[in-house]
């Protein structure tokens, strides 16, 4: 009987001693993340929508995440030197095509606030041609506004406001909440106008194509596929920003 027990305490310890000590690591897989802080899409508490994608794509534990929120273009620079396995919050024409998930993530509904006299000709976002257009900074709209335009960021939505307001500029991109919110703080009576969705810009998570990003990549897509079906995507849309001028993929 004291044979048979030394023979089992023997082969348990072959067995312990097969095993590779990093396996349990190995079961645990890490994704660098780079995000801009934007208030109900991607903060460092963990919070925001994008965010809320990631985790429900890539479940702990068998994933990481590590993110790192930075100014875009810093991000960008991270994206497109594949510093980093994903970037959240692209627009189309960013990067290489072949970086972008299948499915937009979200669509970026915009207003304007216009002079009086744009609004009374306006037809279409054409009608920003060699107009002065300004919008905060990161909002980036020019990168897929594909008219020719006298277009600048600034910090201050209140100054660009009171520009529009008086005919020193032709049109500020932002949200009509953002906008109206505004008004009662400008240094003359509201005289602009508000346009409300001139704008309608899809946004993308990227996957910088090395062997892990095209993986990652696959991986999303599926899961996309799977949120949007079963209305996940709407759910958590609606638990971390609900407002109108952002809406989830097929609304």
């Amino acid at each position: 009987m004291r044979s048979w027990r030394y023979l089992v305490v023997i082969l348990c310890a072959c067995m312990l001693a097969g095993t590779p000590r990093h396996a349990a690591s190995e079961e645990v897989e890490e994704i660098t993340v780079v995000t801009g802080n934007w208030p109900g899409f991607s903060t460092p508490d963990g919070k925001g929508f994008y965010l809320a994608l990631m985790q429900s794509a890539f479940p702990a534990p068998k994933w990481k995440l590590s993110v790192d929120f930075v100014p875009f273009s810093r991000a960008l620079y991270m994206v497109q030197h594949h510093k980093v396995d994903v970037g959240l919050g692209f627009y189309l024409d960013e990067v290489k095509p072949e970086y972008y998930c299948d499915l937009p993530v979200e669509v970026d509904q915009v207003d304007a606030a216009l002079t009086p006299e744009l609004a009374a000709i306006w037809q279409d976002i054409n009608s920003l041609k060699k107009k002065k257009v300004k919008a905060l900074l990161e909002y980036r709209y020019d990168t897929f506004i594909k008219v020719p335009m006298y277009y600048e960021e600034g910090s201050d939505l209140l100054q660009m406001l009171n520009h529009v307001n008086s005919g020193k500029i032709d049109a500020v991109l932002d949200y009509k909440r953002s906008l109206l919110g505004l008004a009662s703080q400008l240094n003359r009576p509201q005289q602009y106008v508000i346009k409300e969705n001139v704008l309608n810009a899809e946004v993308f998570f990227v996957f910088p194509q090395t062997q892990k990003g095209k993986r990652l990549k696959a991986i999303f897509n599926r899961a996309m596929v799977r949120m949007l079906a079963s209305g996940e995507l709407d759910r958590l849309f609606q638990a971390n920003v609900g407002y109108r001028d952002r809406v989830p993929l097929g609304k």
